[in-house]
């Protein structure tokens, strides 16, 4: 019965730092690049709680992730433009995602972009572009393509991640303010 222990110990131990690292090194990278930005983690359940009315469908949207970065890059004061946006795509083609699909929605571009193993997908980046701010899901797991913009609209319009989005945007407008004045 001891082995088993070390056994099931020692393999808990061997794939945690695999199953630990969800987020791809490009997104790593741009979160260390724009250190102010907006940075949560979710795992399914805290995707749950996020679920206040308790609505299938959005149970239903989740179900097949296992842990998400969602990373806001105020475009403006972090100097990110149409070079950066796209040396960011090409270094998630380099980690072996494809693209996938792009469209637009309430003003917003999304691109999406899938890596799979043996057919089965194992992660995903939604990239969600505007004229002020760039947003990154970058997801263990998957989600329907066809429901990629209304998982995105449920996270932006969730009142306690859009309160924590409100600040950080707020926060970015008056450091912007004040660097003006300083300027002048």
């Amino acid at each position: 019965m001891r082995y088993v222990v070390l056994f099931v110990v020692c393999f808990v131990m061997w794939t945690y730092p695999q199953q630990a690292k969800a987020q791809t090194e490009t997104t790593i990278a741009l979160n260390k690049r724009f250190e102010n930005a907006l940075s949560l983690y979710f795992y399914k359940n805290t995707l749950r709680m996020l679920n206040q009315s308790e609505n299938r469908e959005f149970d239903d949207l989740i179900k097949d992730i296992e842990k998400m970065k969602f990373l806001v890059v105020d475009k403006v004061s972090g100097n990110f433009g149409a070079s950066d946006y796209k040396k960011l795509v090409n270094d998630y083609k380099g980690e072996s995602y494809e693209e996938i699909m792009t469209s637009r929605f309430e003003g917003k571009n999304f691109d999406v972009y899938l890596k799979e193993k043996s057919g089965i997908t194992k992660g995903m980046i939604i990239l969600v572009n505007d004229s002020t701010d760039l947003y990154v899901l970058d997801i263990l797991g998957r989600v329907e393509l066809n429901k990629v913009s209304k998982l995105f609209k449920t996270i932006d319009n969730s009142a306690e991640i859009g309160k924590l989005i409100k600040t950080f945007s707020d926060d970015h407008e008056s450091r912007d303010r004040q660097r003006s004045i300083d300027k002048n």
